[in-house]
């Protein structure tokens, strides 16, 4: 049998996994016998494989899906990574990479800019949202892989790259020669006053960037602590805390974010695996200033790990309150083992699992789930149906339910675009008919901007130029309908006046994103999310909670009770 360098180098990765997974399976193999026996087989499996099989197979990517298959019958959390993800694994950690500082998704075979980040090259620029990169160093980039187009983009810190840009509304591609950077991933990309009272923290990862662990410095101030420090001098008296959609992280980013809103000595979350090694406690270390601030933590159903262990310690402790959808339920620990005799990859094994304050467990059944159907469930626990699972008490008594997720005390879902809006949204009427938008700080002559490079003159600029009052008009709807015929997109003017609204928020939305960012059109977007406003109408509920949980509680109890019927008037 003949083998690529990477497919004997997987073969001992299969050896390496079929090792690790005999150690914390339910049987230790038994003695070096039994595992040759078991590598013969598979070796004569690929010999067979590769000699007979009527096309040509690679080696390598045979053994890596086979991995990946046998480590998904432990759960679907085990994971073998390759080279590219195990770097992708430890840039996401450290909280930064080198490049451009922008997200792009191929779209109809063009490199498109999803967003930039805040303050990068990219960002400083000018570039934004929608822009199609259609060369990269005078090469065409259209038909380019997103992989090989990232590879391009990224380099050393410092050194030069030339990209043109096509932008809807303009005769001419624009060009830009950016100068690389240090891009932050940031954990918390905004912040700000939701009303006068009362702050707006958005979190969407655990990384290096978050929080201050306890031990470090005590002038250490990182993202999280910077935005609650700026909130409190600007009047913030409560905070909501936005962890939907954040995959999770680091645990001990998770340990550090609970530590500044817990007290010194409540426990965060235990872990408890086949061996002594992998029981811990997790007890916070150090008084927090901020741990008597109300709060309130917005979940979704895409919440998960790091995020659903900070929501179960605010709960379980009567901290502050959960509000939003049921989270993911991923209470498994993975392990990174970084695998010796095979540099760059790497093993993500499962070794325990976590538990909440109360002994709840944040793991969701996947024994009797299909992988697709545990990625993306399709029918998950209503707040009612989760309640009637494993019950714990608070420290103030109240019960709260594991086993699934972390449950919300209020549980508010997002709203279900009807068909019209649905149709519009997957079209992408709305985005695109933002590209038509830009800022008057983007638009104009030739720009030369201090260490991040030149960008060429704009003429003939088709755009309407808009601030961060930007509100949607009669002229603006009759854009929007112009840009719709110009499509070719199906509506009536019966869809027009019926979803009147929901299109106004929808292009207010995505003009904000792509002309301002994401900061800008979160703070506009509050008024009308569903899960947001009943946050802010909770507040004095979560002053309540920190101050005479007790009292708290019965009010939710005499709350829940059916209203009786008033005595009739004789």
């Amino acid at each position: 049998m003949k083998l690529t360098r990477l497919g004997a180098f997987c073969i001992a990765v299969l050896g390496v996994s079929t090792l690790a997974g005999g150690f914390f399976g339910n049987k230790v193999l038994a003695g070096n016998n039994r595992l040759s026996d078991h590598l013969r087989l598979y070796t004569s499996i690929l010999s067979a494989v590769e000699e007979n099989y009527p096309d040509d197979v690679k080696s390598d990517k045979l053994v890596s899906n086979s991995i990946r298959e046998m480590l998904r019958t432990l759960d679907p959390h085990s994971n073998f990574l390759e080279t590219k993800e195990y770097s992708t694994l430890q840039e996401r950690q450290k909280g930064s990479y080198y490049g451009l500082g922008i997200t792009v998704q191929a779209v109809d075979g063009n490199i498109t800019v999803v967003a930039p980040f805040e303050g990068t090259p990219a960002h400083r620029l000018g570039i934004r949202a929608g822009d199609v990169i259609s060369k990269i160093e005078n090469e065409d980039a259209r038909g380019m892989s997103i992989d090989d187009a990232v590879k391009r983009l990224r380099g050393p810190k410092g050194t030069p790259v030339h990209i043109t840009i096509v932008r809807q509304g303009y005769d001419v591609p624009l060009e830009f020669t950016v100068l690389r950077d240090e891009i932050p991933l940031h954990s918390v990309p905004y912040f700000f006053m939701a009303n006068k009272k009362t702050g707006y923290v958005r979190l969407t990862d655990f990384n290096e960037t978050t929080a201050c662990r306890p031990g470090d410095p005590s002038d250490c101030e990182k993202e999280l602590e910077k935005a609650l420090r700026t909130l409190s001098k600007e009047g913030a008296t409560s905070v909501v805390l936005d962890i939907r959609d954040n995959p999770g992280g680091l645990l001990d980013q998770a340990f550090a974010v609970s530590n500044l809103f817990l007290k010194k000595g409540q426990m965060v979350v235990f872990t408890r695996g086949r061996t002594k090694r992998d029981e811990t406690s997790y007890v916070t270390e150090e008084e927090s200033r901020f741990a008597n601030l109300p709060l309130i933590v917005l979940t979704s159903k895409h919440s998960a790990s790091a995020s659903e262990i900070v929501a179960g310690a605010i709960q379980d402790h009567d901290r502050g309150l959960i509000v939003g959808e049921t989270t993911f339920g991923k209470g498994l620990v993975q392990t990174i083992m970084p695998l010796r005799n095979v540099r760059g990859y790497a093993l993500a094994l499962t070794t325990a699992r976590y538990y909440t304050p109360s002994g709840r467990s944040i793991q969701r059944d996947y024994g009797s789930t299909a992988f697709e159907d545990y990625v993306s469930p399709k029918d998950r626990k209503t707040c009612d149906e989760a309640r009637n699972g494993e019950a714990k008490l608070t420290d103030a008594g109240r019960k709260v339910y594991g086993g699934d997720g972390i449950t919300p005390d209020f549980c508010v879902e997002q709203e279900t675009p009807n068909k019209f809006m649905a149709y519009m949204i997957a079209k992408a009427a709305f985005g695109g008919f933002a590209h038509n938008f830009s800022a008057a700080e983007t638009v104009g002559s030739s720009a030369d901007i201090a260490g991040a490079g030149k960008r060429s003159e704009v003429s003939a600029a088709k755009v309407r130029v808009v601030g961060r009052d930007f509100q949607v008009d009669d002229k603006t709807m009759a854009d929007f309908r112009a840009y719709l015929d110009k499509r070719k997109l199906r509506y009536t003017p019966e869809d027009l006046a019926a979803n009147k609204e929901a299109i106004s928020h929808q292009i207010t939305e995505q003009v904000l994103l792509q002309v301002f960012g994401e900061g800008e059109a979160r703070k506009r977007s509050l008024a009308w999310d569903p899960q947001v406003k009943k946050a802010l109408e909770l507040v004095p509920k979560s002053e309540l909670l920190l101050k005479d949980p007790q009292r708290f509680i019965a009010e939710r109890v005499a709350e829940s009770r059916p209203a009786t019927a008033a005595p009739a008037q004789q």
